[in-house]
């Protein structure tokens, strides 16, 4: 991008000034020559006129090119403080800069100067009139090109603030007629009634009560048209719309609003998933490359733990790789799934599932590692079957991540309390540990671990990538359940909940 510098610009300002002190200069030098009868000179100051006049122009041209820009491609204006001045304010200053040299330049005429003197004055006077046209000058093209020479104008201003203030006058004009016009029937079917016609009286009177009742039962219903709208669209609705045409007056801008509302809601939001749908695309094929490499690397540290290593150093550190690459295959098969399930990406095969079942074959595959860590399992579950409408697969998941949870993070040599009961209709699971390390919390005592990457403590030592609980509870939520987590102290409770399917 080639860049308008400073002082370029400023060089091409000094070399205009100084193009029509030269072309100025030179006509007045030829006038004089004219005046004093002296002609052999005249042709070539004639032709260092046209020289210089020229040498401005295009001078001038580059100048209009490089106006509210800092570089050659760049489409955005860039305003100066003489640019806040209204146009029309800023020309009539211009034209009344200009009468003023314009006296003055007549007072030039009318004085007898020498030739030397006569240079001064003139050079003097060009240099100080170029200055100001040229403030006014580039200030107007800077306006054209950021289209704001007519609204930045007094007479636009003014235009514009008579236009709100009669369609305010209109507004406000067609409320009151309808009163005033209420108020008219009114008081005719009370002088009607006193004046001996008691009957169109009294029906005038009717009249006027009917129109009110209607009146007000139609605003009635528009506002709660326009109140249940408002709802719908706060309960994320954003496909609700209103249409205008069932609405008038005041209620019908009110309609047009909450409109423009929703549409605003709706942009915003589908800027969000294609946000979301952005990174969980580029998470997705980041890991899908890491994958291969790191496939490859879990198979070469599989073959090197079949050698028949000697060295107690070798066979270390061969341990140490493969524990080490399977978290990093862990985290990146959990990185692909929280993004696939954050985008909605998601197949569900909902089907009747026994919760019950499923628990016992949950538990049953954690039991060697609660006992690796002296943790005891406590589990509470009926022994008859409880159905819930689930995806199998993806209801494993989460609750596998729960039992993993609890795995890492419980406190060694105590219990962990694992729960399934009924309760308003609803299946309910839980599972309770103690934390072994203090759950962390903000200055609000809030700790949302449900979210991506955010742990109980803030250390990382452990073998965690803190997504677990996220992918556990974006599963629940996407198959329809409920995932709540609660901490109490060093006490820390996740529960499930999905609806009992008869």
């Amino acid at each position: 991008m080639k860049q308008y510098t400073i002082g370029k610009k400023m060089a091409v300002l000094v070399l205009h000034q100084l193009f029509m002190i030269l072309t100025m200069a030179s006509v007045y030098y030829s006038g004089y020559l004219f005046q004093m009868h002296i002609f052999p000179g005249s042709d070539k100051s004639g032709i260092l006129t046209v020289i210089s006049f020229v040498g401005s122009l295009v001078l001038l041209a580059y100048l209009t090119s490089v106006a509210g820009r800092k570089a050659e491609d760049d489409p955005v204006i860039y305003y100066s403080i003489i640019d806040k001045i209204d146009s029309d304010v800023l020309l009539l200053l211009f034209i009344l800069f200009v009468y003023g040299i314009a006296v003055l330049m007549h007072g030039i005429d009318r004085c007898r100067f020498e030739i030397s003197g006569l240079m001064v004055a003139v050079g003097t006077l060009t240099y100080i009139i170029d200055a100001v046209f040229l403030i006014f000058y580039m200030s107007i093209v800077r306006r054209i090109k950021g289209n704001i020479l007519w609204t930045q104008s007094l007479i636009y201003k003014g235009y514009r603030l008579i236009l709100e203030l009669a369609a305010q006058r209109v507004s406000i004009l067609k409320y009151s007629s309808r009163r005033i016009y209420n108020v008219l029937f009114l008081i005719a079917g009370v002088i009607l009634y006193f004046k001996g016609f008691d009957k169109i009286g009294i029906g005038f009177i009717v009249l006027v009560c009917v129109m009110n009742v209607f009146q007000n039962m139609k605003r009635t219903s528009d506002q709660v048209k326009i109140h249940d709208a408002v709802k719908e669209i706060a309960a994320g609705a954003l496909d609700t719309r209103l249409n205008l045409d069932d609405f008038k007056g005041q209620e019908r801008e009110i309609a047009q609003s909450v409109n423009n509302i929703r549409e605003g809601l709706s942009e915003a939001v589908n800027e969000s998933i294609r946000n979301e749908r952005m990174k969980a695309d580029l998470i997705t094929n980041v890991s899908h490359d890491i994958k291969t490499p790191l496939t490859s690397i879990v198979n070469y540290v599989d073959l090197l733990k079949r050698e028949n290593l000697q060295n107690d150093n070798a066979r270390y550190y061969i341990r140490v790789l493969d524990e080490k690459s399977q978290r990093l295959k862990q985290l990146t098969e959990d990185l692909v799934e929280a993004s696939r399930i954050s985008s909605g990406n998601v197949n569900l095969d909902m089907q009747k599932i026994d919760l019950v079942e499923l628990l016992y074959q949950t538990g049953g595959e954690f039991n060697e590692r609660f006992e690796a860590r002296n943790l005891t399992i406590v589990t509470k579950i009926p022994n008859q079957s409880i159905f819930i409408w689930a995806d199998g697969r993806h209801l494993y998941r989460a609750i596998e991540n729960l039992y993993t949870n609890a795995s890492k993070y419980a406190l060694e040599k105590t219990r962990v309390y694992v729960e399934l009961y009924m309760e308003d209709g609803e299946a309910v699971f839980s599972i309770k540990n103690i934390s072994k390390k203090p759950v962390e919390t903000d200055e609000g005592g809030r700790n949302d671990l449900t979210e991506r990457f955010v742990r109980g403590e803030s250390s990382r030592t452990t073998e965690g990538s803190g997504l677990g609980l996220s992918i556990a509870k974006n599963l629940t939520v996407l198959m329809g359940g409920k995932f709540d987590i609660s901490v109490d102290g060093d006490l820390f409770i996740a529960t499930i909940r999905f609806p009992e399917s008869a």
